[in-house]
């Protein structure tokens, strides 16, 4: 049986922040653990989260997530949109958990009615029961349920005390700052500023931060500042697919939300560079020049088979261009209409693919 949680689950599992050998951690956090004892908790935390959603993504069913066909569920419904994000939940919970209650010599005790008026997941007793397979321990409870009569409960890590250290202090920085997607994703940038500030909100954290190949982090990273350097403004730019980021030429366009010139979006865990090339016919002389690379000529080789939007090839944002003798056709309905798997050494010639053909031919 094939749901639709099988496949998101592993997107999401491809959000999760990646932690570079040198992770900076404010003394803030060192209150309690040595610097060597946090730093290998926080790993360890971070290996059993991306265990989690590949188990999800195996298993739906033991974790209580919803288990709706993929194959009899419209892209738009509410059963889909539920399972893109369902993955979360084990996260969430033990977010709101961790921010509810206090640290003491037997683990974290959690303040039951402030964490009942707060949470939002139904059917905990059935993620509290899956999350005891990672070493979690949960005592006081009535079948992992909290009942009228619960009067004490505390989460422990008995192989490991210093797991619920580190997962009580990360929590509560994300509570303090506002960032609990940044617990969600397990994000090393919650380490880097003390309580009360969080300076790493920024679009480009959100997919730079995920990347798990050294050849898409230089790009990200010299695409950015490229931009930057360029006067170029930038937003969020995600979908429901991954994390992205937006890039315009005027603030005011950014503001409004218009079209932007420049997209790095991570589709389902597969980097993409979305260019806005309104008239293709005035780059001719630049995509079959001999200092081209291939993979940018062969990006304007292909045409789209339609229309998601419109249903066929005449919807007024789509760019229509001959190419070796052939009518060629992009739709530009949902994205800029040209995309590719981009390369830092290739930057130069994206921007001047967009320059040259960034206003359509007059009528």
């Amino acid at each position: 049986m094939s749901y639709i949680i099988n496949k998101w689950a592993l997107v999401r599992r491809s959000e999760l922040s990646v932690t570079p050998e040198a992770t900076p951690i404010h003394p803030d956090f060192l209150h309690i653990l040595s610097r060597e004892d946090f730093e290998a908790a926080f790993r360890q935390i971070g290996v059993m989260f991306y265990q989690i959603m590949t188990d999800i993504s195996e298993a739906p069913e033991r974790f209580a997530m919803p288990l709706y066909e993929e194959s009899e569920t419209l892209y738009g419904a509410p059963e889909a949109q539920e399972s893109r994000y369902a993955a979360w939940r084990p996260m969430k919970l033990l977010y709101t958990l961790f921010t509810h209650g206090q640290l003491n010599n037997h683990g974290f005790s959690v303040d039951i009615p402030a964490f009942k008026q707060a949470n939002k997941i139904k059917n905990i007793h059935l993620l509290l029961r899956a999350l005891r397979d990672y070493g979690l321990v949960f005592s006081g409870l009535t079948n992992d349920k909290i009942t009228p009569k619960t009067t004490d409960f505390t989460i422990d890590y008995p192989d490991n005390p210093n797991i619920i250290v580190v997962m009580t202090l990360v929590a509560q920085k994300a509570a303090g700052v506002g960032a609990d997607d940044l617990f969600y994703k397990w994000s090393y940038r919650l380490l880097s500023e003390g309580f009360g500030k969080n300076s790493n909100s920024d679009p480009f954290y959100a997919v730079y931060d995920k990347t798990r190949t050294n050849e898409e982090r230089e790009f990200i990273r010299n695409f950015h500042e490229t931009m930057r350097e360029m006067g170029y403004y930038h937003a969020h730019g995600g979908w429901n697919e991954g994390p992205g980021i937006c890039y315009y030429d005027k603030e005011s366009i950014m503001k409004r939300k218009g079209p932007y010139l420049f997209r790095i979006l991570d589709w389902m865990g597969d980097l993409r560079l979305m260019l806005r090339i309104r008239n293709a016919e005035k780059c001719i002389d630049l995509y079959t020049g001999k200092d081209m690379p291939s993979e940018i000529t062969k990006m304007f080789r292909y045409s789209d088979p339609g229309c998601d939007v419109h249903a066929n090839e005449n919807c007024n944002k789509g760019v229509s261009y001959s190419f070796e003798g052939q009518s060629r056709w992009h739709c530009g309905c949902c994205n800029a209409p040209f995309w590719l798997h981009p390369k830092a050494e290739n930057i130069s010639h994206y921007i001047k693919l967009v320059e040259t053909g960034e206003k359509r031919c007059a009528k």
